[in-house]
């Protein structure tokens, strides 16, 4: 019996080697691959896929069903879904509502379906046609956010609470200007107060204790938390040098809905409409007619920032679009169960995944290179959405967050997208051929690579370039 056993043993660490052997790069291709993973040495974290183009046939593959943080590749599902559920064309609207009575609106309600592109230059644009249909006052603005759940902060948002970058912004149906104001901050003579300057100033309760100095750099300080009445209180200390012209940071807000509503009305103001206009959250009164609207440019397009450039904002924005137009109000979690049903359309497997956000920020999302890759050729297959997808992708040594990147290869092959968190580095995207069966989908997934950030990104540009020159 011992001998039987010992045998049985053998056989089984035999199989073993074979089953180990079998998995072994099966062409020249997914041995160059298998050896420049080898030699870059980033440990289990490190996960890649590439498949034909041409069939989905997977080339090779390292850790490919591994889970990891996509970090911004998640935004490659959220665009790939929206295409697909809402169509290239959709487009979000904003509306002014209300009823003109001897030149006055008693209330005015602005009302929004998502528009990630809102801006206050819209705002003007909608003022405007207001005095051009005879406005001289306001008395009540409401701004009408209910196209979404009241989450106005996308989940996983809330792992880093302090932060006030705008790559945070908090998500409203009407949210201006990307969930984000400027704090300008200008000189007066020396040695007197220097002067906060911000749109929509309403909406903030600053207390400014900066100077004006002769000379020097500018050191303003400023810290910020949300009122008790949701408006946003601004602490300003330091000083700025007389001899500038001013000086400007960017910062997320704190309640978009909210800071929309004095940012319209100050511009109510600037185009010579009066009145009390006090801003207030809500839908207002019912069945006022619609006095002028603007509309977003079409989807297709708005997934540049997204694709191109990895905005967050527009991202969440419309994942929650996707969630609102199946059934209001819209809400991310919808939004995320659409894009796991379009990763199961794609054929990728959806038991294990979890998507929580749109944008792929902070620690939430877990996926596998497999499914992108899977993702990638789905979409490719789409004629109806296909050339849509791969414009909207930054494209290697040209244009996004590959401007500078992948510089080496011919223009216009390589459309990915990035990825960058303080513990992950991903790269998913296409390598483009004369047609698909030169092609390839691929995914590079890197966890666990903090303080080696850099050494990440170089290996998946290294893969990326040996799937070029293997066309």
């Amino acid at each position: 019996m011992g001998r039987t056993l010992h045998h049985l043993t053998l056989t089984l660490a035999l199989l073993a080697l074979a089953s180990t052997a079998l998995a072994q790069p099966s062409t020249p291709l997914g041995g160059r691959l298998a050896d420049i993973v080898r030699q870059a040495d980033l440990g289990d974290g490190v996960s890649f896929a590439v498949s034909a183009l041409s069939d989905g046939r997977e080339i090779w593959a390292s850790r490919g069903d591994a889970l990891r943080n996509p970090a911004s590749n998640m935004k490659l599902v959220t665009a790939a879904a929206a295409l697909k559920q809402l169509g290239p064309g959709f487009q979000m609207q904003t509306g002014l509502y209300g009823r003109v009575e001897n030149g006055r609106i008693a209330d005015l309600v602005i009302r929004g379906y998502g528009d990630p592109s809102l801006s206050q230059g819209d705002l003007y644009g909608l003022a405007t046609a207001l005095v051009d249909r005879g406005v001289r006052g306001v008395d009540r603005i409401w701004v009408d956010g209910s196209y979404f759940d009241d989450q106005i902060l996308p989940p996983a948002f809330d792992q880093q609470p302090n932060e006030t970058a705008s790559f945070r912004a908090p998500i409203g149906a009407v949210t201006v200007d990307r969930g984000s104001f400027v704090l300008r901050v200008i000189p007066g003579d020396t040695g007197s107060a220097a002067v906060p300057v911000l749109a929509g100033a309403g909406y903030f309760v600053v207390d400014n204790e900066m100077t004006t100095t002769a000379d020097g750099a500018p050191n303003v300080i400023a810290s910020q938390r949300d009122a008790d009445d949701g408006r946003l209180a601004l602490v300003l200390r330091g000083s700025v040098p007389a001899n500038i012209l001013g000086v400007g940071y960017r910062r997320r807000v704190g309640n978009p809905l909210l800071h929309a509503g004095y940012v319209l009305q100050d511009v109510l103001e600037d185009v010579g409409i009066g009145g009390r206009r006090g801003v207030a959250l809500g839908s207002g009164p019912n069945g006022l007619p619609l006095l002028a609207s603007t509309e977003s440019e079409p989807l297709a397009l708005l997934l540049h920032r997204v694709g191109k450039w990895s905005d967050n904002f527009y991202a969440e924005m419309i994942l929650k679009v996707m969630g609102a137009e199946e059934r209001r109000p819209g809400t991310s979690e919808r939004g995320a169960a659409i894009n796991v049903r379009i990763l199961g359309q794609a054929g990728a497997d959806t038991e294990r995944l979890t998507i929580v956000n749109g944008s792929g920020l902070f620690d939430g999302n877990q996926i596998s290179a497999r499914h992108f890759t899977k993702l990638l050729h789905w979409v490719y297959q789409q004629p109806s959405i296909r050339a849509e997808y791969l414009s909207h992708l930054a494209v290697g040594g040209v244009d996004g967050t590959l401007r500078r990147r992948l510089e080496n290869v011919p223009a216009g092959v390589v459309r990915a997208k990035t990825g960058t968190l303080n513990d992950a580095i991903a790269l998913s995207g296409y390598v483009l051929g004369e047609d698909a069966d030169h092609g390839y989908t691929f995914s590079f997934l890197a966890n666990g690579i903090r303080g080696r950030q850099g050494a990440a990104r170089n290996l998946a540009d290294q893969l990326v370039t040996a799937l070029v020159e293997a066309r």
